[in-house]
């Protein structure tokens, strides 16, 4: 028993020296395997990690695989890991070279590698590696891995929950639902719906048979009717015709009575001429004293150029009334003019208009300074009235120049009328909503006879914006719950009746007339 006591521990002893003799040797080829330890003390660098574990004082600083240093100290410099360097005397390494930490084995400390970069300055005595990777560990794997498991669980403990509402859906609503569509089909309630329709086309058919019907029996009473007014206007054309006839004898008779005045009115003329010239032989008798002397010769010298303007303004006296319509293209608002041009002797005129605006009459404007407010308040009040314009003109050849009141406010204008009145180019100056005056500019050309088509820029100078309107106290159309104002471009068309044109109107309007009654 004491033999094999013995042999035992022997046996146990000398296990323990073979396993000490292969620790010894693995431990001898690793180390033989690595550079030499010695390093030099002249040359000194650091470097800043976010994570410097598995890095101790002593680990290898390695370039290409050789050792070229080791780690001298460790510390921690604000958010970083500071990490000191012992290099090699006399070793040059570039300024932008990168440092990487690298593992030497899965569970084994970390080592330093140097990967040297291309600039040709130099990195000096105690100076920082700014280029470093962090490179990867085995802990840092395990603690993201540790740090995503709870997420991962719970999506999946979130799918689960999906998965269990979804079959509880399935299970109960949509089950409930599909019931419900079978029995809404079973008891088919799509048969009357299409049995009505059918009816309703039925009586839709015998609605429209009932109406052709009734055309064909009115078409007799139609044609009667149309023989009727046929006769009528027949009738009527009988009575123009006649009454046209008297106007036109009227008016020769009324030309012949004008024509037997031209000769008195030209021999006064010409007597007022002489006398007032000193001409003829009893210039200076009784009568020439009389108007040759002082005020009484200057009053009939005026008497005579009233005359004499008078008979000549006879045959220039033309006028017209007209229609214009015109479209604002922003605020899509119409405006409406009733407009008249009454000409006068040596070439002056009167022009008169009457204009429905979308605005309204002139607004009549306020500004209150109430405390606690902005500097002032601005009140403006529209009210749904008419504009109207009263300008006096003069023509220039084709020039025309007005002024007066535009639009209900003080305004000038001029006119340049070209091709016998086909083309007119207008321009006027006048009161705008805001401190700016305002200029509407206008182009109207002739298509038919005292037709034109126009278009143009209204509030040229001000800033397109748009009103809020103020509802209370009382409601506004709709077209004005948000007035838009400034400059905006507009089209329409314009209509003229001249002399002429206003005669005829009324012979043939007033002939129907007198035949209605």
């Amino acid at each position: 028993m004491q033999r094999r006591g013995v042999f035992r521990w022997i046996s146990r002893g000398v296990t323990a020296v073979i396993l000490v003799a292969v620790v010894y040797g693995g431990v001898s080829l690793f180390k033989s395997a690595m550079p030499t330890q010695s390093v030099g003390q002249d040359f000194h660098a650091f470097a800043l990690f976010r994570d410097g574990s598995r890095l101790a004082p002593g680990s290898p600083v390695m370039i290409a695989g050789v050792r070229v240093g080791e780690v001298s100290r460790l510390g921690v410099e604000g958010d970083f890991a500071r990490v000191d360097l012992t290099l090699r005397d006399g070793l040059t390494i570039p300024i932008d070279s990168w440092i990487t930490k690298r593992a030497e084995s899965a569970f084994g400390d970390s080592y330093l590698e140097v990967v040297m970069g291309d600039s040709d300055t130099m990195l000096r005595e105690g100076g920082q590696l700014d280029h470093l990777e962090e490179g990867g560990s085995t802990d840092t794997v395990l603690r993201a891995i540790a740090r995503a498991l709870p997420k991962i669980d719970r999506g999946l403990d979130t799918a689960h929950d999906v998965m269990l509402d979804g079959r509880s859906w399935v299970e109960g609503t949509l089950r409930e639902r599909a019931a419900d569509l079978d029995r809404w089909l079973v008891d088919d309630p799509i048969t009357p719906a299409l049995k009505r329709a059918d009816d309703a086309m039925t009586r839709f058919d015998d609605g429209t048979t009932r109406a052709a019907d009734a055309v064909h029996d009115a078409a007799p009473r139609i044609d009667r009717g149309l023989d009727t007014a046929n006769k009528a206007i027949a009738s009527a054309r009988t009575q123009i015709a006649d009454f046209r006839r008297s106007l036109t004898d009227a008016l020769s008779s009324a030309r012949d009575g004008m024509d037997r005045v031209d000769k008195p009115i030209d021999d006064a003329t010409s007597l007022l001429a002489a006398i007032d010239q000193g001409s003829g032989e009893d210039w200076k008798g009784t009568l020439g004293r009389l108007v040759n002397n002082g005020d009484l010769a200057n009053e009939i010298d005026d008497v005579t150029d009233t005359v004499a303007g008078g008979a000549a303004g006879l045959n220039r006296f033309r006028s017209w009334l007209g229609f214009r319509f015109e479209l604002n293209y922003f605020s899509r608002q119409p405006r409406v003019y009733v407009t008249a041009e009454l000409n006068a002797r040596d070439d002056k005129f009167y022009y008169l208009e009457l204009s429905r605006d979308p605005l309204g009459g002139y607004p009549e404007t306020e500004l209150d300074d109430n405390p606690g407010t902005a500097p002032y308040t601005r009140t403006i009040d529209l009210t749904d009235n008419l504009r109207f314009t009263a300008q006096f003109g003069k023509r220039f050849g084709p020039l025309q120049l007005r002024g007066g009141m535009k639009d209900s406010t003080p305004g000038a204008g001029l006119d340049l009328v070209l091709d016998n009145n086909r083309v007119r180019l207008s321009g006027d100056v006048f009161g705008g909503f805001e401190a700016a005056p305002r200029v509407k500019l206008t182009g109207a050309v002739a298509v038919f006879r005292g037709l034109y088509i126009l278009g143009g820029v209204d509030d040229a100078l001000a800033t397109p914006g748009y009103l809020p309107i103020r509802a209370d106290p009382s409601p506004v159309p709709n077209d004005l719950k948000v007035v838009r104002y400034g400059r905006d471009y507009f089209f329409g068309a314009s209509l003229h009746f001249d002399d002429e044109d206003v005669a005829t109107l009324l012979r043939i309007y007033g002939a129907l007339f007198l035949a209605s009654l």
